[in-house]
């Protein structure tokens, strides 16, 4: 039998297995961190040239893509709780961390186009364990898409202000302190009170305030 035939007489591919995998190259993405991922950086960490990525993904976008796709996949689904809000809560801490944990993420989340297979499982996961809890379809995917849309753009936005040593952050936490006695200047000192803590407390209140809103959608027996 001629090398590199099979018994069936079908040819074979014939030469060294590939070095990388997608899986591999989404790894190598998350590793660097989604802001500073370009071909060449994905090549240099796998020790490959970066030529040899075009076997597995289209360019920069699809590395992104793929990268997203194996973060959220790997997020613990199986958390639950019997109080919906509380479930709620779980899911979307979830996601604040994994956008802490990866710069760039959030802000990628928001640019894309397509969504990744993974998030979309993630969010039809959620907004079934929302009906079971007696929310009607409609309502369930309103009350998730409001609650992961508020935590990726609250992710995105502080990690964008914070960059530079906060300096980006103290302008725009400055320009609400107006000075003076008038009404503006106290909502204006206010807001800056309320905003120069900690990021995820502030958005931990805008998810209070979006859980319980979506209570009022809630009807019993439904």
């Amino acid at each position: 039998m001629a090398k590199g035939a099979t018994a069936k007489g079908k040819s074979r591919a014939v030469g060294r297995p590939a070095r990388i995998s997608r899986d591999d190259i989404a790894e190598a993405a998350l590793a660097i961190g989604l802001n500073d991922v370009k071909m060449k950086t994905v090549g240099e960490r796998l020790g490959v040239d970066h030529s040899s990525l075009y076997r597995h993904v289209r360019g920069r976008g699809d590395i992104i893509f793929a990268a997203i796709d194996r973060a959220v996949a790997r997020l613990d689904w199986e958390r639950d709780s019997p109080d919906w809000r509380e479930y709620l809560k779980f899911r979307a801490e979830a996601v604040w961390a994994l956008c802490s944990a990866n710069p760039g993420l959030a802000a990628a989340l928001q640019a894309m186009e397509t969504i990744p297979p993974a998030v979309v499982a993630g969010y039809a996961r959620i907004c079934h364990r929302l009906e079971e809890h007696g929310f009607a379809r409609e309502d369930a995917i309103l009350v998730v898409d409001s609650i992961m849309d508020m935590t990726v753009d609250s992710a995105s936005r502080w990690e964008q202000l914070l960059e530079n040593d906060g300096t980006a952050a103290d302008r725009m936490l400055n320009s609400m302190d107006t000075g003076g006695d008038g009404e503006n200047a106290r909502y204006g000192a206010l807001m800056k009170e309320l905003m120069s803590g900690d990021p995820e407390e502030w958005w931990q209140r805008k998810l209070s305030l979006l859980i319980e809103g979506a209570a009022a959608l809630l009807v019993p027996n439904r």
